[in-house]
């Protein structure tokens, strides 16, 4: 007499014990809890990354942009065609720095000057002193278009013995844009498209900015 043969072990053999209809029951029971699983994993997911946990998301880094500092430049300002009166409320600083600390000034009793750090127009001739006297010669051994001032009789762009001047230091006084200082008869004022320092009663005077430069 033949025996009948074993269930098998494993799915194929629960499956053969169940009979078709149970396996059917037991193999939907099945899905049903996979699925249930991983909705619940999806909520899990997003939960975390509402409450700040890991998320795959892009992030922008704190401190990644960069803001450029104020530069005079784009444009160089125009001298004013005659004398003027200093403007209301204007400080009295005899020695400031531009905002970009790219151009210091000073005034002194007969003369305001400029020196600018860096400058990006062509170097200039060396120009003679407004009272009579040789027609310059090459800069030898100095620099020009460095260095600008301006007095009773005009402009001058002497040749500045030594290197170039360097940017204003740190601790150095500001003229900020929309303002100026008036001294001795010497006004100057700060603006984006750069510095201009004249003398009142004559109108002399000069603008000067990275860009470039104007004399009257």
């Amino acid at each position: 007499m033949v025996s009948p043969e074993p269930p098998g072990r494993g799915l194929g053999g629960l499956f053969q014990r169940l009979g078709p209809r149970l396996t059917a029951v037991a193999i939907v029971d099945l899905v049903l809890v996979l699925g249930a699983v991983t909705v619940l994993g999806f909520l899990l997911t997003g939960a975390l990354d509402r409450s700040g946990g890991p998320s795959h998301q892009a992030t922008n880094s704190p401190g990644t942009s960069k803001t450029t500092a104020p530069e005079e430049g784009v444009t160089s300002p125009t001298v004013p065609p005659k004398a003027a009166t200093p403007p209301a409320g204007a400080l009295t600083l005899t020695e400031f720095a531009a905002p970009s600390r790219n151009i210091v000034c000073r005034i002194m009793s007969d003369s305001a000057t400029c020196t600018i750090a860096a400058f990006a127009y062509p170097t200039p001739a060396p120009t003679p002193a407004p009272t009579p006297a040789p027609t310059p010669g090459p800069c030898a051994g100095g620099t020009v278009g460095h260095l600008f001032v301006v007095t009773k009789d005009g402009v001058q762009i002497p040749c500045l013995a030594g290197p170039a001047p360097g940017a204003a230091p740190a601790n150095a006084k500001v003229l900020a844009y929309g303002t100026a200082t008036s001294v001795n008869g010497f006004t100057c004022s700060s603006d984006p498209s750069g510095i201009l320092c004249r003398h009142d009663a004559t109108g002399h005077g000069f603008t000067l900015a990275r860009a470039g430069f104007g004399i009257r």
